[in-house]
């Protein structure tokens, strides 16, 4: 195999260098500019219609039209090189890409070294971008440095060019580049673009000495708001106290954030959700409908890895502020900002301007993940994540990100359900500022517009199990015997040979194409957990505290048979949905259910801020995470079940990534500073001001 452009060591004090035998190329060479049929010989398309156009240019007279079509998960057009190309020395594919339509469009890329790239990572490399209505930019998906090798999602853009990031876990060889694609993330209606003027750009050297200050801020650019010396801090909280003074709330709104000006409603001492004038909200503890909006994982801590990587920060990180175990050693540039800016107490300090902060700026609700400090914290409603321990059985589909999916058929599991709701119920089961319990996040439940496969993980990998270790896989069998009685009706409907009924008990692997009336048995037993799973949960939660609501579990993924218990047994369905907006097309999966909805996590991230990547959706500046905003809480408002929307994070994450991922987004409402975007602070106070008379039309 060639060797890399860049080689890396992580976790120990080495330097990435080039390798000695590939040199910087100073040269841009031309790829593809559509100025010939020639250039469309290549292309492979899947879901997507590509002609040759004059319009939309950005070099010659013709371009390529592109459109993607909502047929299928990931549409994309693929650029395939005739013969594997080495594209060592060259700093990336540059592209120039219009938006002819009005809608904002994000998208993302991929390059593959290999026929044999799975998209995870494997032989590719993969980013992302977004591109206004009508807008104009040149994109770049850049070489060097691989970033998740560097404990990053992203790295330091490219120059003027808008970088996309390209990273992966798995082997990749820039001198052996079969493809590269754009491609949409399960889009639900059509979208074009206008691609022209492909082409290798010039090779950079990377050198990553010293990018981080002791604020934790990256040294090679400046910004707004940027922290150049400990008496910005106190200038900053001089500033921010009388703004917040001038404006301490938005208007209408009472002790909990509820809609003072709205109906009285009745009043229980505790939120509830009730459905008024067709459409759905949650009631305050003073009987006002509340619709909740409010920013994740408020905390006054943040740390990133430094061991390993001593070299990317310019200063020493002071001894109070770092932890070691297993090995590795972390700082937390977080809380010693807040310690620079407060004082020795910062903590206290902190808390009491972060809950002005969110007042002023229009939330009322501390969303998941934030600190054991906001509990009870007596001036602005919370919510509360129980995470489901002990050592009941789980199902493991080899698609989970974190946590495999509990089984629910265990009854271990309603024991632990039980368990750990009481350990968060004992803190606070009697406060009428909480709002409400998440349990779990984003497990694995499968996604029916990713296929089959996707859409019945869970079904496919309990049936893969032995059933003496599976309890799921027993509830299955007795549901197929009950459902067919004689194994050869099983046999004839399924097309397998099971000389009888004992065989299910044996690790069963089921492969692809499924017949249609297997299908229809694995939406049955996917109805059947989704039922036993939330109703379990239910009841483990009753059980510990009747007073306060069920907010779901968090969806990422979703199917149709899961909704039925996740609707039956919760009070409110949440869903964390990173769009650019919610659409009542893709929504409408929630018809047959009237029950009100709250979305679990989004966000919009931006590169000019010095913090590397985006996000999971990404604009270009912070003026467009402020119009982002106000559109995606537009398209909730517009949505009579949503309840609101809870936005992911409070804070940014470091520039170098945050451990357990190297997740490094531009993603808060403050800096690691604790600076306000104020683009982003404007535009939410704005919208927060009117959304009880935009949702209720008043």
């Amino acid at each position: 195999m060639k060797r890399p452009l860049v080689s890396v060591c992580l976790l120990v004090a080495c330097l990435p260098v080039f390798a000695d035998d590939v040199a910087l190329k100073t040269d841009t060479r031309p790829l593809l500019n559509f100025e010939t049929e020639a250039d469309t010989a290549h292309l492979r398309l899947n879901a997507t219609v590509a002609t040759r156009v004059t319009t939309g240019a950005s070099e010659g007279t013709h371009a390529l039209h592109v459109r993607f079509e909502p047929t299928n998960a990931y549409p994309s057009i693929n650029f395939v090189q005739s013969a594997p190309a080495d594209f060592r020395g060259y700093g990336g594919i540059a592209f120039d890409l219009y938006n002819p339509t009005e809608d904002t469009i994000a998208f993302g890329v991929r390059i593959d070294s290999s026929e044999k790239a799975d998209g995870n990572g494997n032989h590719s490399r993969a980013g992302k971008g977004s591109i206004d209505g009508r807008q104009r930019v040149t994109f770049v998906i850049p070489f060097g440095a691989n970033p998740d090798d560097l404990g990053m999602k992203s790295l330091p853009g490219y120059g003027a060019f808008r970088d996309t990031g390209a990273g992966g876990r798995g082997p990749f060889d820039l001198g052996h580049i079969v493809t590269w694609q754009i491609f949409l993330n399960r889009p639900l209606s059509p979208a074009e673009i206008i691609v022209d003027n492909v082409r290798l750009v010039p090779g950079r050297k990377q050198d990553f000495n010293g990018i981080i200050d002791r604020y934790g801020q990256f040294t090679r650019e400046d910004w707004p708001g940027k922290i150049h010396g400990e008496s910005d801090f106190a200038a900053q909280l001089t500033a921010e106290a009388k703004d917040l003074a001038a404006r301490p709330a938005v208007s209408e709104r009472n002790e909990f954030g509820g809609w003072s000006a709205g109906p009285q409603l009745k009043a229980t001492g505790f939120f509830r959700v009730e459905k008024y004038e067709d459409k759905w909200a949650f009631v305050d503890p003073a009987g006002r409908l509340f619709l909740s909006f409010g920013p994740t994982t408020i905390g006054p801590g943040s740390t990133t890895l430094y061991s390993g990587r001593e070299y990317m920060f310019a200063e020493s990180p002071p001894a109070e502020f770092v932890a070691g175990g297993n090995g590795k050693v972390t700082y937390d540039f977080l809380a010693a900002n807040l310690a620079k800016k407060y004082g020795n107490d910062y903590k206290q300090a902190w808390f009491d301007r972060t809950y002005a902060r969110l007042v002023s700026w229009g939330f009322n609700t501390i969303g998941a993940f934030s600190s054991w400090e906001t509990l009870n914290n007596g001036k602005v409603p919370y919510t509360a994540t129980v995470w489901v321990g002990g050592n009941h059985a789980r199902i493991r589909t080899g698609g989970e990100q974190v946590r495999s999916m509990h089984d629910p058929f265990d009854p271990q599991f309603a024991e632990d359900v039980v368990s750990a709701a009481r350990a968060q119920a004992s803190r606070i089961k009697d406060d009428p500022w909480f709002l409400g319990y998440f349990v779990g996040n984003e497990e694995h439940w499968g996604y029916f517009r990713a296929g089959p496969r996707s859409h019945y993980t869970l079904i496919l990998a309990a049936l893969k199990s032995a059933a003496a270790a599976s309890p799921a896989k027993r509830a299955f069998v007795v549901q197929l015997r009950e459902a067919y009685g004689d194994v050869a009706k099983l046999n004839a409907a399924w097309g397998t040979g099971f000389a009888g009924w004992s065989e299910l008990d044996a690790p069963i692997a089921i492969k692809e194409p499924y017949p249609a009336a297997q299908l229809a048995d694995f939406s049955k037993l996917l109805t059947s957990f989704s039922e036993q799973y939330f109703r379990v949960v239910q009841a483990g939660l009753n059980q510990a505290d009747p007073n306060h609501l069920y907010l779901g579990c968090r969806f990422a993924g979703y199917s149709p048979e899961v909704l039925v218990g996740a609707a039956k047994y919760s009070d409110v369905l949440s869903f964390n949905l990173y769009r650019l907006t919610l659409d009542a097309k893709e929504m409408s999966i929630l018809d047959p259910y009237d029950k009100p909805v709250v979305v679990g996590e989004f966000h919009f991230g931006a590169p000019d801020r010095g913090v590397f990547d985006t996000g999971l959706v990404g604009v270009a500046d912070q003026d467009a995470r402020g119009r982002a905003y106000q559109n995606y809480v537009r398209s909730v408002l517009a949505l009579p079940k949503f309840v609101g929307a809870h936005w992911f994070q409070y804070t940014d994450q470091p520039a170098t990534g945050r451990p357990m991922d190297g997740e490094n987004g531009n993603v808060g409402f403050v800096s690691l500073t604790d600076t306000p975007h104020q683009e982003l602070i404007d535009a939410a106070r704005e919208i927060h001001a009117e959304m009880y008379r935009l949702r209720f039309a008043r």
